[in-house]
């Protein structure tokens, strides 16, 4: 896969360079001008936020009986992720996928490479930051990264990191809005704009369409700390799946697997064996009170009120 690096000067148009170091010079150089262009990023500003605020309404409107747990996305989204427990040799040779998720308000279409929980991972935090910073552009370095992730610095996870920014980077998304005469697309665009590599940190940049729509009740749906103390990518799948539905609840073992892309073509006893392996984690942890898996192949869950109030 060739490298990303937005620093690769080969990756940019010549003349779009030249022009971008030309606008920087005469800016710096004309106060006016400079004062022109601050006033245009504000009215756009006020713009994206303006079409967000459509999006949001359009789509609650759609949904009023779901509760919404991510942002305006109703909790489908808990139910339905990109996001795959993966081995390490599936991760070293990823294939391009196209996912469409069909909702009760319209779509939401996702293409690029194959995505796993590790991406999630990197994109949590990369959230987390923008709030951190109150910006959906930002620098920072692997090691505070890896620090919101909950995850060791070293060489190797810096190249996994800088590798999963790069597959954030080329995965498209496209949310449909349905509507009774029409459809109306709602947001068509990668996750993120921009990553920019240098010696000791990087810039990024979250496409502010998706980060207005998305990251607000992402990231107090999701308590970072916690998911960071599961050990297993099928238990933090789970748990990102759970965090969208009611206290008790029951669900067969192969939509289960749906919901978190776990391979269905596994031995059913070694399917048993993995969930039954996240499910004790997850007792153990205090998410559940209960969790088990029944003689229908029904996994029936509740979970502990009272440690979630702190989780």
């Amino acid at each position: 896969m060739p490298d990303r690096d937005a620093s690769n000067p080969k990756r940019l148009d010549p003349d779009i360079i030249a022009s971008i170091e030309n606008m920087k010079t005469l800016l710096s150089n004309d106060p006016r001008r400079r004062a022109e262009m601050e006033r245009a990023l504000a009215v756009e500003k006020i713009l994206i936020q303006k079409g967000v605020n459509e999006l949001k309404k359009e789509i609650i409107e759609k949904s009023p009986h779901e509760q919404l747990t991510f942002s305006f996305l109703p909790n489908e989204m808990t139910r339905i992720s990109p996001f795959s427990p993966m081995s390490r040799s599936e991760m070293g040779s990823r294939a391009i996928v196209k996912q469409m998720f069909n909702n009760p308000w319209g779509t939401m279409e996702l293409q690029g490479e194959r995505l796993s929980v590790f991406d999630e991972s990197v994109l949590l935090g990369v959230l987390k930051l923008a709030t951190i910073n109150k910006s959906f552009m930002y620098t920072t370095t692997f090691h505070e990264l890896l620090g919101i992730m909950g995850t060791t610095s070293g060489k190797n996870t810096y190249n996994a990191v800088r590798s999963s920014l790069d597959r954030l980077t080329g995965t498209f998304v496209k949310i449909t809005i349905k509507s009774k005469d029409t459809i109306k697309t709602g947001l068509s665009n990668h996750i993120l704009s921009h990553v920019k590599y240098n010696k000791f940190n990087f810039d990024i940049k979250i496409d502010e369409y998706f980060g207005g729509i998305y990251l607000e009740g992402l990231i107090t749906s999701i308590d970072l700390d916690f998911r960071a103390g599961l050990k297993g990518d099928i238990t933090k799948a789970m748990y990102r799946f759970y965090e969208g539905q009611p206290v008790s609840f029951e669900i067969h073992i192969d939509k289960l697997c749906d919901a978190i892309n776990l391979d269905k073509t596994q031995q059913k006893f070694e399917l048993r064996k993995k969930i039954n392996k996240s499910l004790k984690e997850l007792h153990s942890q205090g998410y559940f009170e209960y969790g088990k898996i029944n003689k229908k192949d029904h996994i029936v869950t509740k979970k502990n009120m009272k440690t979630l109030k702190n989780v």
